[in-house]
């Protein structure tokens, strides 16, 4: 996604939640608490990130929990000065903190893009459906193909039984259901990442 011409695009802390698994009021308080200021922006009376602001989100969930407050504030201060570097350093004492800023970009902007469009092919409708998720321009639950899915069903059998549906169709089924499983069941982040070495704490001298 290139951010270099244009206006900026934002993103809800809604749809921060939903790429990440954080809860809203998580990225709520990383904006109020840890995030620069200019990572985020008001449009009527609602807070949104940034793209950078989103990588920054997702840098601070992925850092070792150890790392001070300062040292976080400082790393994403450079990511707003520097913008597209592919790495960011950040000295502090004898302490060297260095992040891999691209792969983080390269992934967000991945996981966002999947997501809005997912969300653009599905509906809820008072008067479809009993008001239930379903794909824009039919009857078709968006919970019931998931769930035909993860039960082994491949495209061959569900288009048997629903012509209309298309292969993104059934994968916006699947990222809908993670990020708004039915009620009763947990919520399970849709992209959820484990340790992926973007982070790393070098110690300086000898």
């Amino acid at each position: 996604m290139d951010q270099s011409s244009g206006p900026a695009e934002i993103f809800s802390p809604a749809e921060i939640s939903a790429i990440t698994g954080a809860s809203v009021q998580a990225v709520y308080k990383a904006i109020g608490d840890r995030l620069p200021s200019g990572l985020s922006v008001q449009r009527d009376r609602q807070q949104y990130l940034t793209r950078w602001g989103a990588v920054c989100f997702v840098i601070d969930r992925e850092m070792p929990k150890d790392v001070p407050l300062s040292v976080r504030k400082g790393l994403y201060a450079s990511i707003l000065e520097r913008n597209a570097e592919s790495q960011v350093q950040y000295n502090r004492g004898i302490l060297t903190y260095l992040v891999d800023v691209k792969s983080v970009a390269d992934r967000v902007d991945r996981d966002l893009a999947c997501y809005r469009e997912a969300m653009r092919q599905i509906v809820q409708d008072d008067t479809i459906q009993g008001g239930a998720a379903t794909f824009i321009g039919t009857r078709i639950l968006v919970h019931q193909i998931a769930d035909l899915m993860a039960q082994g069903a491949d495209e061959a059998e569900l288009r048997q039984d629903y012509p209309r549906l298309t292969p993104e169709m059934m994968a916006a089924a699947l990222i809908y259901a993670r990020v708004h499983p039915r009620r009763g069941r947990p919520r399970k982040p849709t992209w959820r990442h484990t340790n992926t070495g973007v982070f790393s704490e070098l110690q300086n001298g000898g």
